[in-house]
């Protein structure tokens, strides 16, 4: 092999899928849903993807093997491997997933069903047929952030704070945002 796929160099980060071939395999037609996780997948495969479903974070295929391998989940019924928890478990999964050494992507739903319904009136042709979801976030060891879904006190293990009562253990803190900007060259 050269390295490429139709002329793109080869990426080992991402995955070329054959739906026909997994629905072959598996003996039943991919869903819409399924559809848009390998679509996502195929451009994260080293990545474990935390996908929301509604007030849950799903895990399928070899990431929920990841989840119940490493998370001590218990696989859910069905044909595909597949393994989730609520999203406010999120803070703790993600924490113990980087600490194992995994790098994680948050896939939210970024819009409504309200607004689905809305997209499906205004598109002429074939109508969407899932919500939009979206990577939100990449994580690993050398870039774990915080947000409001963390629990506070994984971040203050981390930072060696013991029982420390701030204005902040509501979860909330500051926020820090750094913008990079050109400035032009006759400026001082």
């Amino acid at each position: 092999t050269d390295g490429s796929d139709g002329g793109r160099p080869y990426d080992p980060r991402t995955l070329r899928v054959d739906l026909a071939e997994i629905q072959k395999v598996t003996g039943s037609k991919i869903s819409p849903a399924q559809r848009q996780w390998w679509d996502i997948k195929s451009r994260y495969f080293d990545t474990v993807l935390l996908f929301k479903v509604g007030k849950f974070y799903e895990m399928f295929n070899t990431d929920a093997d990841v989840g119940v391998k490493d998370l001590a989940f218990v696989f859910m019924k069905g044909q595909n491997a597949h393994s989730g928890f609520p999203e406010q478990a999120y803070g703790t999964v993600t924490a113990k997933l980087i600490a194992a050494g995994y790098k994680v992507a948050r896939v939210e739903q970024t819009e409504t069903p309200a607004q689905l319904k809305k997209r499906k009136a205004r598109t002429s042709g074939k109508k969407p047929e899932v919500v939009n979801r979206e990577v939100c976030s990449v994580q690993s060891v050398g870039t774990r952030t915080f947000c409001y879904l963390d629990d506070r006190k994984i971040f203050d293990e981390m930072h060696g704070v013991k029982n420390k009562k701030t204005a902040s253990d509501d979860g909330a803190g500051p926020l820090l945002s750094i913008r990079e900007v050109a400035l032009p060259p006759e400026a001082p």
